[in-house]
């Protein structure tokens, strides 16, 4: 018959702390000796000398005490009237009037009248089919982009845009929409 070995197991005592670590200090440690070092400093700057001295004022009085001279208080209530203002805001208003001249309100009509249109754009590349992928990736995000060629300074570039849109309001809603499928996008204003 075969004897089975028996082996003994040992068990490993698990330590909280590895080897080399020590404990952190205790906060109210670190509070305790924060407020001794406090006191021991306060303590060295006083006997020092450091300290300034309270100015004191003979004019001013002193709190606990009463005052004893012998001024009297004047009554000043009936020698003080009532100042009716200086001013009436119907009367003032038409004074300080400013005419403005009319070449300088047509000039302001037309500039408020300039229509604005707001278009993302979402990235360039030089390669179009980049621009291709992008627009794809941005299709299946729900929004529809387009692609704008360009040449700058001799190099085709490819823009990837989504819009036109008329408020800046719904450029930055689809802004945040873009974003939040991983894409980073510039709003751009222009002139129509």
């Amino acid at each position: 018959m075969a004897k089975k070995k028996t082996t003994k197991k040992r068990s490993v005592r698990k330590t909280s702390r590895k080897a080399g670590h020590k404990r952190p200090v205790p906060g109210w440690i670190i509070l305790v000796g924060g407020i001794l070092f406090g006191l021991l400093l306060a303590t060295f700057i006083y006997v020092k000398g450091w300290v300034p001295q309270p100015i004191s004022h003979p004019d001013q009085p002193v709190p606990g005490q009463t005052q004893t001279q012998g001024k009297p208080v004047e009554d000043v209530s009936q020698t003080v009237k009532k100042k009716k203002n200086d001013y009436d805001f119907y009367s003032v208003l038409p004074e300080m009037e400013v005419v403005i001249p009319k070449e300088e309100l047509k000039q302001h009509a037309a500039r408020d009248t300039k229509k604005y249109s707001f278009i993302l754009q979402v990235a360039s590349f030089k390669n179009l089919k980049d621009a291709e992928e992008l627009k794809a990736r941005i299709a299946f995000s729900g929004q529809i982009a387009h692609i704008q060629s360009i040449d700058v300074n001799g190099t085709q570039w490819h823009r990837v845009r989504v819009g036109p849109f008329e408020s800046g309001r719904e450029a930055d809603k689809q802004k945040r929409a873009l974003e939040g499928n991983g894409h980073q996008a510039l709003i751009l204003k222009e002139t129509l």
